[in-house]
């Protein structure tokens, strides 16, 4: 009788063992509809490797992941893989990450906390002197990440380098009859939904850890003149800039609105609500929560059904365009065409993972329906599939760059030839930060 015992209760182990382990199993296609935390397997998608070997090839202050020319200066490509690898630092409690960002950062900020150096110029100077633009919105989305290097170290540097980022930004310009800030000097009354990721975050963690509440009803009132003035009512999305003067070539002349609706404009928007809320008082939150409902929810009308990414130009699916050459091509170099050319509209892997992360985080954070979790994963896993190769450690179909204007820049006039004229590459860190983000609330 014992041995009958034992023999079933070996039966039943091994029936339990092979249970949980078939359970395990996924083909890990991006249509599963049960892409649930039991459904996928995390290690088919990890990026340590792919990490580690972005901070390998940056032995000093020149980054590998900055393919424009912001190298030598405090600007918001850093800032946004700086801080994705400072979030990287808590999910796998490891140093060494932090002392990369420490040490990088570094090299930009005195022992007295001073930066290197202030520009007020606009023109850019191409020597390593342009250290911190005191005029333009893009500077304080790198100094967002000196708070948690200033609560890791408690290194005066970095309290100081935070007060003098807000004294800079308090000077920043106005647009006209406007409480909103111009997003550059020499974009004079224009808001872009760049602008937002760019300072908000920065302000709402000054806030509050300044303990200085008197600020937040200036930022809603800033989203909300956004969502009244620069959002489509009809389709619920945004477009990406607004000149409150009405009077610059690109705007539209009754509206002030540009013509197009670009993926990574709104990523830039929504991420900067879904890390700016948790830092506003409870009873300041709800109008926020609201707008990125909203804001998701006509999002993910667009995503593509086989890949769940979003296209460049998030509302015009798979359209091609006919793209001049001596309007727009020969500025903008876009894979070294010659002459004019049909463009298709292109799944974008920076903008996806915006959305990605937002929805991921905000359904974490329980701003949005439980749902966006699994849809953001299952974008997460699209890019992955598809823009990401795993042999060469390379995220392609990054838009370079994207904007309006200014006035001597006729080709940069918004319209859908434009957006796809402009040169997409590999390995940028506007698309590797969201993309490792996006990674991040993955494996949470």
């Amino acid at each position: 009788m014992k041995k009958i015992k034992i023999l079933f209760m070996l039966s039943l182990s091994v029936f339990l063992l092979f249970s949980c382990n078939y359970n395990k199993k996924t083909n890990n296609t991006i249509n599963d509809t049960e892409s649930t935390e039991s459904a996928i397997e995390y290690n088919n998608y990890d990026l340590n490797d792919y990490i580690d070997n972005l901070i390998l090839n940056t032995p000093s202050y020149i980054p590998y992941w900055n393919k424009e020319s912001y190298k030598g200066r405090w600007n918001y490509i850093d800032g946004v893989f700086l801080n994705s690898i400072l979030e990287y630092s808590k999910v796998k409690n490891d140093n060494k990450y932090i002392d990369f960002v420490k040490n990088y950062v570094n090299y930009y900020i005195k022992e007295t906390g001073e930066f290197l150096y202030i520009s007020s110029q606009e023109e850019y100077n191409p020597t390593i002197n342009g250290a911190f633009r005191a005029n333009e919105l893009d500077s304080y989305c790198e100094s967002r990440i000196l708070f948690d290097l200033y609560q890791y170290t408690k290194d005066e540097r970095y309290n100081n380098a935070i007060n003098s980022s807000y004294d800079y930004l308090l000077n920043m310009p106005m647009c006209v009859n406007n409480i909103n800030y111009c997003h550059k000097a020499i974009y004079n009354n224009q808001i872009y939904l760049d602008g937002f990721y760019m300072y908000v975050p920065f302000l709402v963690k000054y806030a509050n850890f300044k303990k200085d509440y008197t600020i937040y009803d200036n930022i809603i009132k800033q989203y909300k003149y956004v969502y009244e003035h620069q959002r489509n009512t009809e389709n619920g999305l945004y477009y990406h800039c607004l000149d409150t003067s009405k009077s610059i070539f690109w705007a539209n002349k009754e509206t002030g609105v540009s013509e197009s609706v670009w993926s990574r404009g709104l990523g830039w928007y929504i991420m900067s609500l879904v890390d700016s809320i948790e830092y506003f008082p409870k009873d300041k939150q709800t109008y926020l929560i609201n707008i990125l409902n909203e804001a998701i929810n006509s999002i993910y009308k667009y995503k593509d059904n086989d890949t769940n990414m979003y296209y460049q130009l998030i509302d015009k699916g798979n359209t091609s365009y006919e793209v001049s050459y001596d309007k727009y091509l020969k500025y903008l170099n876009n894979q070294n065409y010659t002459s004019d050319a049909t463009i298709s509209n292109y799944l974008e892997s920076s903008g996806s993972s915006m959305i990605a992360y937002t929805m991921m985080k905000g359904a974490r954070l329980n701003y949005l329906d439980n749902k966006y979790l699994n849809i953001g994963k299952k974008t997460f896993v699209g890019i992955y599939n598809h823009s990401f190769n795993k042999t060469s450690n390379t995220l392609n179909d990054i838009c370079l760059s994207a904007g309006l204007g200014p006035e001597n820049k006729p080709y940069r006039d918004g319209t859908p030839y434009y957006y796809l004229a402009e040169k997409v590459v590999s390995n940028d860190a506007k698309g590797v930060g969201p993309f490792i983000m996006a990674y991040i609330e993955y494996i949470r």
